[in-house]
């Protein structure tokens, strides 16, 4: 089950608007043009709430809302992320059970230039319960306070503390919002070469996923931005300094299944965040997996310090590491657009 999949299954049966919009409590819902219109509520105004059949955006101006349907329907009925994305396959009688049979052009036919995903991109994720996390104690350390990660970010990421490999737990959600696997932590800040780092402490493939999409997905959707890093610290970090915008990979690539999803938000501007000592290339080939240059055009940019005015020669410090100011020094004098 992924967002990438029901949003583009909407878009191409864009009859299923007014069958959403109508079963979670709308009303005079009424398509005009390329756009639905209707009213949140019985009585008031039949245009005050709008969602575009082709990019499914939505705006809501009694409540100022700006994000899309997905966004809409979670505020309508004040439910969570998941449950949203339940609901709404629900109402539309829509299952994802790895559909990989006649394959459509996503989004009616506006992502040609993404190529059919593979099959073992269509297989679901293992998710868990919840409960899973109640093994680990839910408590902010001081090893991430220290790196810049504010205790109720820890909080909101429900990050906790995994007493029997003494690791730092770090919960990764699937698109849809469902626990999919856990990363730990050695909680010290030196690290012995016999050691490791980072271990998954409940494995899982993070070129399925994407750390930061279901914390994040309202936020980006308000704010029509996206900053795409390598590290889970990266969306932590950025959060610390009030931007929830932040998306992380999980590594130096992006795989065709998180570029996917991270288009299928059809954010306007997109920025690549990289670690301090990859080629400018690197940044460039994952830009312009993001970018748009048909019906909808984003503009898609990425940092790239070439002097070391910010990020110290041979750090490989990621651009969240820096403190807010020099953060913003780094993205006016140093992202390219491409």
């Amino acid at each position: 089950m992924d967002v990438f999949s029901l949003k583009s299954h909407i878009i191409d049966n864009p009859e299923l608007i007014e069958l959403i919009l109508e079963n979670t409590g709308f009303h005079y819902i009424t398509p005009m043009g390329k756009e639905y219109r209707c009213a949140r509520e019985s009585g008031r105004n039949p245009t005050s709430v709008k969602v575009n059949i082709e990019t499914l955006g939505a705006t809501c101006f009694s409540t100022n809302l700006k994000g899309d349907i997905i966004t809409l329907v979670q505020s309508k009925l004040g439910i969570t992320f998941p449950k949203t994305i339940k609901k709404i396959c629900k109402i539309i009688d829509y299952e994802f059970d790895n559909k990989i049979e006649t394959f459509s052009p996503p989004f009616g036919g506006y992502y040609k230039n993404i190529a059919k995903l593979k099959n073992d991109d269509l297989i679901d994720l293992d998710t868990y319960e919840d409960s899973v996390l109640d093994q680990y104690e839910k408590v902010p350390n001081l090893l991430f306070y220290e790196d810049g990660i504010l205790p109720e970010v820890q909080s909101n990421y429900n990050i906790g503390y995994d007493s029997a490999s003494r690791r730092i737990t770090v919960p990764w959600y699937s698109f849809n919002g469902e626990i999919c696997g856990v990363m730990g932590r050695l909680n010290k800040k030196d690290v012995e070469d016999t050691e490791t780092k980072w271990f998954p402490v409940i494995p899982f493939p993070k070129s399925k996923t994407l750390y930061g999409f279901v914390n994040n997905y309202n936020s980006m959707q308000e704010r029509d931005m996206i900053m795409i890093g390598e590290s889970e610290k990266h969306s932590l970090q950025l959060a610390s300094k009030g931007l929830n915008v932040g998306l992380s990979l999980g590594g130096s690539f992006m795989s065709e299944i998180q570029a996917n999803h991270i288009k299928s938000l059809f954010t306007e501007n997109i920025l690549i965040m990289m670690d301090e000592g990859l080629g400018e290339e690197h940044s460039v080939d994952i830009a312009e997996k993001v970018k748009f240059n048909n019906f909808f055009k984003n503009k898609v940019g990425y940092i790239f310090d070439k002097h070391n005015h910010y990020l110290q020669k041979d750090s490989k410090l990621a651009p969240s590491d820096l403190d807010t100011n020099s953060l913003k020094l780094l993205i006016n004098n140093c992202t390219k657009w491409i």
